[in-house]
């Protein structure tokens, strides 16, 4: 990521990085060190661990008036900073810019079949795209996101949320934000002519991985739609008809799990799992007394 962005375009006094330690164990402070001397770099460190601090953190030191975020394992194009730029000087009643994905596969996915059953966006965060022009804000994904700091104002990441080492965590840190932003008014275009590609590790394109992945999205939506929760009687914290509805795909997923392949066994594993994290959800970010 950092390699790519020392071929952009854009002439570097018309940008700066903002690069976050969070409190790693690993080569982080020396890969950073090595690029002082390349890029226009600034080096904080967040002692606290979980991605959505260090997000904050970061925001609170950009000075540009056009805030981008990405990941740590995309590469680039050269002219993806210019093309944000010019998209934003062009659409200026817009606050958000999304771009386009393209997957960087570490071994090619040819001949994996579940990989047409599955939406590319939510699980890869693949976004190909090729037109340019306003979008709904849940279509700007994380790895390819760009907001005025006019637009973000005193909007922050929530800390309860996102990436955090070890065990459970709840996924949309990064949707959550967005969304806030749009129910403010604050409208989204999707720039196509900015552009990066995203690592994609094979270890990731197995069956088992995706599946288990919707457990991390279950326990998240409860923190996104706490109003969606379902209302009525609870057993253990969460609500009956969650347990029917928990019941009722585990049972499918037992049914068919010793079958072949398919795309009916595949979701009903994925649902299995998405239902387990979902009550865990519950429990944290909609407890009862919330509801009530």
């Amino acid at each position: 990521m950092l390699e790519s962005l020392t071929r952009q375009k854009l002439p570097q006094t018309q940008w700066e990085i903002i690069a976050v330690d969070n409190n790693s164990s690993d080569r982080t402070k020396e890969v950073f060190n090595e690029y002082r001397e390349k890029l226009p770099i600034t080096i904080l460190e967040q002692r606290k661990a979980g991605k959505s601090g260090a997000m904050n953190l970061a925001l609170e030191h950009a000075k540009g008036d056009i805030v981008v975020l990405t990941d740590d394992d995309i590469c680039a194009e050269p002219d993806w900073l210019s093309a944000i730029l010019d998209c934003a000087a062009t659409n200026p009643d817009y606050g958000v810019f999304g771009g386009r994905i393209l997957p960087e596969w570490e071994h090619s996915p040819k001949g994996e079949p579940f990989l047409d059953w599955i939406p590319m966006g939510s699980t890869f965060a693949i976004v190909d795209d090729a037109v340019s022009g306003p979008c709904e804000a849940t279509k700007v994904w994380g790895p390819n996101t760009a907001v005025r700091r006019e637009a973000l104002k005193d909007t922050r990441y929530r800390e309860d949320i996102g990436p955090v080492p070890g065990g459970l965590f709840a996924m949309g840190e990064d949707q959550d934000i967005i969304m806030r932003l749009a129910s403010r008014g604050v409208k989204a275009y999707r720039c196509a002519e900015a552009v990066v590609h995203h690592w994609i590790a094979a270890s990731s394109v197995r069956e088992e991985w995706v599946q288990k992945r919707g457990e991390r999205l279950g326990y998240g939506v409860p923190a996104l739609f706490p109003l969606d929760v379902p209302s009525g009687s609870r057993i253990a914290g969460v609500p009956l008809r969650t347990w029917v509805e928990s019941a009722n795909w585990a049972l499918r997923a037992a049914l068919l799990y010793p079958l072949p392949r398919s795309k009916k066994r595949f979701w009903a594993i994925w649902k299995y799992y998405y239902m387990r994290g979902y009550r865990a959800g519950i429990r944290r970010y909609a407890p009862a007394t919330l509801a009530q």
